[in-house]
């Protein structure tokens, strides 16, 4: 959304901007007399229509920056949720590419984690190196799924 907005002020501005400092520079030189023979009423006028197209053009510099800061941020954050994806585990995507909850997820992981223990076929209680290769994924899940959701990104103060 953001990117289509950026692509319309691009689109009015055009080559504005990089003709503005010159008019500006063209109507402070001329006198009275000058700019009446060009059609200049209002210099003062002029110029602040001159210096909006420069301000539009600055706001949405900074607007793509943000945009491209945020972006680097969902990369990274759903880069980390591929690792869980690549596992098999059920994908944290629900609808229309919004993330579930951390309990829904959470809860989705435990049922999985159930599902796996009951056909695995486990007779007896695992110990020592049998407890760890069972729990070993439910290990990894746990401080993965700490990590992602309780750590704040870059993106977040955008918001």
């Amino acid at each position: 959304m953001a990117t289509k907005a950026i692509q319309k002020i691009r689109e009015e501005l055009g080559d504005q901007p990089k003709d503005a400092n010159r008019l500006i520079h063209l109507l402070n030189s001329k006198n009275r007399h000058e700019l009446h023979e060009l059609g200049v009423e209002d210099r003062t006028e002029e110029i602040l229509k001159i210096k909006k197209v420069l301000s539009k053009r600055n706001l949405m510099l900074n607007l793509e920056e943000k945009c491209h800061k945020m972006q680097v941020g969902i990369d990274m954050f759903m880069t980390k949720f591929q690792i869980l994806r690549d596992k098999a585990l059920p994908n944290p995507v629900v609808i229309h590419d919004k993330l579930t909850t951390q309990l829904d997820y959470t809860d989705r992981l435990m049922k999985l984690a159930k599902e796996k223990s009951i056909s695995s076929g486990i007779k007896s209680l695992p110990i020592g190196k049998v407890l760890y290769d069972t729990f070993e994924l439910l290990f990894l899940l746990d401080h993965e799924v700490k990590y992602l959701f309780f750590t704040k990104t870059n993106s977040s103060k955008y918001a």
